[in-house]
């Protein structure tokens, strides 16, 4: 009967993965590759990230948008023995050399056959800060629809408003190019139209007695095609 031994240190008992003991596997082969350049960009004002073409938000509040990116772009590029059973991967450092170009060190932990691993990746990073369309659009006070939040009183129900106020996601609040407050009511000015209309239809499904009304405004044609602000009013 033929003995299996290691062909790098001669060990003949426990796991084998072909002519290598699970120790010398894990010392000789390139466990994980990771890509050699990680790239992107994120909005220095509200750390949006720009991820297949359109601007998202990481739902993962405890990470910086760097590090959302990194883990993003990770997960998507490595390469992984596929003798790997279990890998996690942990941002170690983000660190600049003399020459100021940027890099970060991934520690990288799994199993092969039970058998622990840790090490350690060095990869480039070519990530920018800009300002995404969302942000240009607020700062410039850009529109497309406005609420306009009246009462049945004439005046201002902070009640009222605080409940009108509870249905504003994430999503809705990142909308808001503005909010302005008069005598009779607030004007709550939206980049998307379709994002006010979505507000003001959760609120009536859930709250009775609400008066809509929808018109237009500042109506233009460009290339043949109309645009104009759209005015929803939403008395309650």
């Amino acid at each position: 009967m033929t003995r299996k031994f290691c062909v790098v240190c001669g060990r003949e008992d426990g796991e084998f993965i072909g002519p290598l003991c699970v120790d010398c596997y894990i010392k000789t082969k390139d466990l994980v590759k990771m890509p050699r350049k990680i790239q992107g960009k994120y909005c220095k004002i509200c750390g949006a990230e720009w991820a297949n073409g359109k601007w998202i938000r990481s739902r993962d509040k405890t990470l910086s948008p760097i590090e959302s990116i990194i883990y993003r772009e990770i997960g998507k590029n490595v390469e992984v023995d596929p003798n790997v059973e279990e890998i996690n991967y942990q941002i170690e450092n983000i660190w600049k050399d003399v020459n100021g170009h940027n890099f970060v060190t991934i520690n990288v932990s799994g199993k092969i056959k039970g058998k622990e691993f840790s090490i350690s990746k060095i990869v480039n990073l070519d990530i920018e800060k800009t300002i995404c369309s969302s942000c240009i659009k607020k700062k410039s006070r850009y529109y497309e629809a406005i609420v306009q939040l009246r009462f049945k009183e004439g005046e201002i129900d902070s009640k009222k408003r605080t409940i009108f106020e509870s249905f504003f996601t994430d999503d809705i609040i990142d909308n808001l190019s503005d909010v302005v407050e008069g005598k009779e009511g607030v004007d709550y000015y939206f980049i998307n139209k379709t994002i006010a209309k979505r507000l003001v239809s959760n609120f009536t499904s859930m709250v009775k007695d609400v008066k809509i009304v929808e018109s237009y405004q500042n109506e233009t044609i460009k290339n043949g095609k109309k645009f104009a602000k759209l005015v929803i009013s939403v008395r309650v």
